[in-house]
């Protein structure tokens, strides 16, 4: 077998929107197809990905997941100030 470099004609350049969690370190890619950073934010939305502000915490980016443990910590943390 012999090996050469990769075809350059075979290469191409892809932009893409990489939005990081904050939590967690999850990373969700949107191609840049999607439009303006403003686009790439309401997609992310429409994916689970949100800022949040609790009483005692404020994130600007979070993953689904993370968003839910959030909120289960928050509901935790309002039970616990009722009893």
């Amino acid at each position: 077998m012999k090996l050469d470099r990769v075809d350059v004609n075979e290469i191409t350049i892809q932009a893409v929107y990489v939005i990081n969690c904050f939590m967690c370190n999850n990373q969700l890619h949107l191609s840049a197809e999607v439009g303006a950073a403003s686009d790439a934010a309401v997609a992310a939305a429409s994916q689970g990905w949100h800022s949040y502000e609790t009483a005692d915490e404020h994130c600007s980016i979070a993953c689904p997941s993370c968003i839910q443990e959030a909120k289960a910590n928050e509901e935790e943390s309002e039970s616990e100030a009722i009893a």
